[in-house]
């Protein structure tokens, strides 16, 4: 009966520590992100890299990245906007020959903690002990052509986000997607640089659904 009783707590007390490893992400910060999509379609294989700075603004029920492009000396610059709070998501493109703004309805709430479905898996290090992680590993699915097996990692102690693994399907197309999270800032300094709305976007064309991330792959968050 004893030795029940420890296998028991031992038990209990492991169940514990892997729960406890679940963290919440910082509810404002802003940083860089970097990221590579993969796909295999007919045989062929493709690429695709971007990068972009974005802020994540829990507080406020919102997530807002930007990026500029240049196209043989043509500069674009790409802003999204997730306005959870008001239910409406925006694609912005402003080049110096024209501005397109497309903006449709955005159900759910912003992703605030390691899913509740994620597994623990252990953790590990980078450089001298300087920076250490966990890893969780979940499947997300949004019907039988668009799934995905996803590994997260984030920051130990406060749980900032540093690297999330996409590998599944995307529209029925084999999909694998990296994201690496870097410089790192808490708060935001500037929230309307990500998130004010150009004037022009009450003027264009604003019940089309804008082609937002691709489903479980192109997330800005986990």
């Amino acid at each position: 009966m004893a030795t029940k009783s420890v296998l028991i707590l031992l038990l209990v007390t492991v169940a514990t520590t892997v729960a406890q490893k679940k963290c919440c992400y910082p509810s404002q910060f802003e940083g860089s992100l970097g990221s590579i999509t993969a796909q295999v379609q007919a045989g062929q294989g493709t690429t695709q890299t971007d990068g972009l700075q974005y802020a994540y603004d829990f507080t406020n029920g919102r997530v807002g990245a930007i990026t500029s492009k240049d196209d043989m000396g043509v500069m674009t610059k790409y802003q999204y906007i997730y306005d959870f709070s008001k239910k409406r998501q925006y694609n912005i493109q402003v080049s110096p020959d024209i501005s397109v703004c497309i903006s449709g309805p955005l159900n759910g709430t912003v992703p605030h903690c390691v899913p509740a479905s994620a597994t623990y898996l252990g953790s590990s290090y980078y450089g001298d002990h300087k920076l250490t992680v966990d890893f969780f590993q979940y499947f997300e699915s949004m019907g039988p052509s668009n799934y995905a097996n996803v590994t997260m990692t984030v920051s130990q102690g406060d749980c900032v986000p540093f690297s999330v693994v996409t590998e599944g399907m995307n529209n029925a197309v084999p999909t694998l997607g990296i994201h690496g999270y870097v410089n790192y800032t808490s708060g935001i300094s500037d929230p309307s640089k990500y998130f004010a709305v150009p004037s022009f976007c009450a003027q264009q064309s604003n019940h089309k659904t804008p082609k937002m991330p691709k489903l479980l792959f192109d997330k800005i968050l986990p």
